[in-house]
């Protein structure tokens, strides 16, 4: 396969974003993570082009996903490795 095929693999982990698992947060905990972390909070409606979702702006860290408890989750999740 020579330099070529490992150039691809290269170039692909580049563009694949680095996720931590989401926490599996309750009810309470997701808003009382909302109300200390997150300074803005938008909600876009979906379209024919888009699924629409949440996109969450918590201490400098920008998270977007299809529903709000996923959101969070993940916010959370990125927030908890950043600061650790």
């Amino acid at each position: 396969m020579g330099n070529g095929a490992g150039r691809r693999t290269n170039w692909k982990e580049l563009w694949i974003e680095r996720r931590p698992a989401p926490l599996n947060l309750s009810d309470a905990e997701i808003v009382d993570w909302l109300g200390e972390y997150c300074d803005r909070a938008v909600y876009s409606h979906p379209t024919q082009h888009y699924s629409g979702g949440f996109t969450l702006y918590c201490d400098e860290i920008k998270t977007s996903g299809p529903t709000l408890r996923e959101t969070v989750c993940l916010a959370a999740a990125k927030w908890k490795e950043i600061n650790e």
